[in-house]
């Protein structure tokens, strides 16, 4: 018998609230939902079609509103999957069963209702009947209530219950209740059934009789006024309720039959009604630092009947906080997290093993044009390694369009790897929903990497108690980059203490950003041996973060050869000028840098521009040019302008000044005052080439400083109107300098300026 696995979120008071989010049942024999540890054949990344409807929950038109985790399209067939593959919220845990035996108009109607927080399911035709059959467990709710609707009261006499059949239990799903909305939804398509599940949420009450149905022969649960519960009177016009607890260790399908005698104006009538229940059967309890325990329904749900405890239900305890969110049903209903239902890669076709070993080959030779052409042969022939391979040198090559399209036909291929890596992309081009996308899929293909990334999704959507959660479990398993987040967000949330446990335990794991980290913190305190000793650390590991702030701490002690051979060792990543594709903030800053290929590491980017200003203090322009140019490429704000400095007061190049001018604007996030500056130096160099300063005449020279000019102020006006005179004025300006100098490209950019002046009215 395997066990099931049952989700809950920690850091709570109580357990019970997220005990229903995360139950994911490993029957026994046929019902054996999963297996921990073990990964199984699942389906492919579209799957062909999703399981049965199930008529969890019914609304009062007929739809069916069952809160599946499968997709939401419908099938017309009704044939049955394989046992034991869905988890579904309980939006109906009040379910009427139908009453027998009542063939005349009585005076009194009786209903029976069954309430219960978890059952399993079977599909249409699994156990030879047309609909589906909600099987609940043991402990339930069984409500009998009656109501005169005559003149006469109306007397429940006594009650018996016998056990028709024990059948095999066989199930395709489990559903569970949900008493409240959990912080950790992780699928977006569980939310809304989570919220109607919440809804229809209630405790189940203290039973008045408990129904033993493995006593033999049949019980009797009241009989001439035996049971203190019975007789059950409704005076007329009034009703009664009668709460029962169906009570079984059976792990079968148990079927039995509830007979009533009801007396009411001298006369008796026997109804009765089919009913079915179970055991408990594989369900767990699951600690994070134990292996899952056994766990009947009354210790999962403690308002579920205990038989061991009949003086009353068990409350939720403060102390009861072992269950953890170890798994995640996937969108298919198919599979867990934690116990992963992975797709099995398409098969590759004949020749792709060659071919991707001779791209290995020529890729180790520095062929990397070679080595792309046969990945490609081999990947449009369906082979989904190679489509992997060769999306991972497209991004290597800073081509984040090539790598995409790759990744995705990796991803149809079902390489899990895929789908993380999609995610990443997604996240360097700002697309937050893209993003949250991929690392869903790779989610539910058992990757907990995905898991870490879309905890950075979260946190940037202000989510921070699932950006927490995610991590925290990520962390557990050992998934980079996981405890690293976690302790800058614990930090940003003054938790300075489990920050710094959290730092230290990441950076002996060999996590260099948390080694970076750690130094950060020492230093902050005054450690400074301890700010070197983790800041080398990272730098011995190949941190070009380490390796900058070490360098940077020992410049400022004099050590000026020291640290400009580790700035030196730090940029030489760097690679060449428009490679790098990601800006992220300072090693400060940082949580997780999104690195694909060549982008840069801050670490990279800062080394260069203080080894430019290193050499631009020793007047060493020609190197000042060349590590600024390799910072600038990044997008590093003061290397542009520092290069825009040097070339046109130092070469006397204004082209290439003004060519990291435009550059400067292009960048996101630069400071308004940096462009303001830009914009008022060029206007001044504009009127020094117009013949008002230093510089020898020249109208076009001008023209093109001024044209820089009004570019800055039209951005600047854009965002603040306050700017507009200014840019309104260096147009003007531009449309004399542009007749004056003869200039056809003068006048080209005073037309298109004055245009765009225009447009905004």
């Amino acid at each position: 018998m395997a066990g099931g696995a049952v989700l809950a979120a920690t850091d709570v008071r109580t357990w019970l609230p997220y005990a229903a989010v995360a139950a994911v049942s490993a029957l026994s024999g046929l019902t054996a939902l999963a297996r921990p540890g073990r990964s199984r054949p699942g389906p492919a990344a579209e799957p062909a079609g999703p399981p049965p409807e199930f008529r969890d929950a019914t609304a009062e038109d007929g739809r069916n509103t069952s809160a599946r985790t499968s997709r939401t399209e419908s099938r017309a067939d009704a044939t049955p999957v394989a046992p034991g593959r869905s988890v579904y919220e309980m939006t109906r845990p009040v379910r009427p069963v139908p009453v027998q035996g009542l063939a005349d108009d009585p005076p009194f109607t009786v209903r029976a209702a069954v309430h219960s927080h978890v059952a399993h399911i079977a599909s249409p035709g699994l156990l030879g009947t047309p609909e589906a059959v909600h099987i609940p467990l043991t402990g339930h709710n069984l409500l009998l209530t009656l109501t005169a609707t005559g003149p006469d009261e109306v007397v429940l006499r006594s009650l018996r219950a016998e056990v028709t059949d024990r059948p095999p239990l066989r199930a395709d799903g489990v559903a569970l209740a949900r008493p409240r909305m959990p912080d950790l939804v992780m699928s977006a398509d569980l939310l809304e059934s989570a919220q109607r599940a919440v809804r229809a949420y209630r405790r189940l009450r203290s039973p008045d009789v408990a129904v033993l149905l493995d006593h033999s022969p049949a019980p009797v649960l009241a009989e001439a006024g035996a049971d203190t519960a019975l007789p059950l009177t409704a005076a007329p016009g009034a009703s009664a309720t009668l709460t029962c607890a169906p009570v079984t260790d059976d792990g079968r399908w148990v079927r039995w039959r509830l007979t009533a005698e009801i007396a009411c104006a001298g006369r008796v009538w026997r109804p009765w009604w089919d009913l079915a229940v179970t055991a408990t059967t594989g369900l767990a309890r699951f600690s994070p630092d134990a292996a899952p325990t056994p766990a009947p329904v009354h210790a999962l749900y403690p308002d579920h009947y205990d038989p061991r405890a009949p003086e009353g239900q068990r409350a939720p305890s403060e102390t009861d906080r072992t269950f953890q969110v170890v798994a995640h049903t996937s969108r298919d209903g198919r599979g867990v997290l934690e116990m992963p239902s992975r797709p099995e890669p398409g098969p590759e076709p004949p020749g792709a093993a060659e071919a991707i070993r001779r791209a290995d080959a020529l890729t180790r030779t520095g062929d990397l044009t070679g080595a792309a052409e046969a990945y490609r042969s081999a990947a449009e022939a369906g082979s989904g390694q190679a489509a992997y391979l060769l999306a991972g040198l497209a991004r290597n090559q800073g081509d984040l369009d090539g790598a995409a399209h790759w990744y995705e036909r990796a991803a149809a291929r079902r390489v899990p790897a895929a789908y993380n890596n999609l995610g990443v992309l997604a996240m360097l081009r700002g697309d937050l929903d893209g993003a949250e996308r991929w690392y869903r899929r790779g989610m539910d293909a058992g990757d907990w990497a995905a898991a870490v990334g879309l905890g950075v999704v979260r946190e940037k959507r202000g989510d921070e108690a699932q950006a927490e959660e995610l991590w925290r479990l990520a962390g557990k398993r050992d998934v980079p980059n996981a405890d690293q987040n976690l302790a800058v967000l614990y930090e940003r949330q003054g938790r300075h203490r489990e920050a710094g446990e959290l730092f230290t335990r990441a950076a002996e794991a060999g996590d260099v950003q948390a080694a970076v980290r750690l130094g950060f913190r020492c230093h902050e305190a005054g450690d400074r041996d301890g700010a070197e000793r983790w800041w080398r650390t990272a730098a011995d590991a190949g941190s070009a973060d380490g390796a900058f702030y070490l360098g940077l701490l020992l410049v400022s002690e004099g050590r000026a050869e020291d640290g400009e051979r580790l700035w030196e060792r730090a940029a030489a990543h760097l690679g060449t000028p428009g490679r790098a594709v990601a800006r992220t903030p300072p090693g400060p800053e940082a949580g997780t840098t999104y690195r694909i290929g060549a982008a840069a590491e801050p670490g990279e980017v800062y080394a260069a521009y203080e080894l430019g200003r290193l050499h631009w203090e020793r007047d060493d322009h020609d190197a000042a040019l060349a590590w600024w140019t390799l910072a600038a490429g990044t997008g590093h704000v003061d290397s542009v302008f520092g290069l825009c400095q040097l070339y046109l007061n130092v070469r006397g190049d204004l082209a290439e000044c003004l060519r990291w001018g435009y550059f400067a604007l292009d960048i996101e996030g630069v400071p308004a005052d940096r462009v303001a500056a830009l914009a008022a130096g060029m206007r001044e160099v504009a009127e020094q080439f117009a013949g008002a300063g230093a510089y020898e005449s020249d109208p076009g020279a001008a023209a093109e400083a001024c044209s820089l000019a009004a570019e800055a102020y039209r951005r600047l006006t854009a965002h603040d109107s306050a700017h507009r005179p200014a840019w309104e004025e260096a147009v003007r300006r531009l449309v004399a300098l542009a007749e004056s100098s003869g200039s056809p490209r003068a006048r080209q950019q005073a037309a298109s300026a004055a245009a765009r002046l225009r447009a905004t009215g």
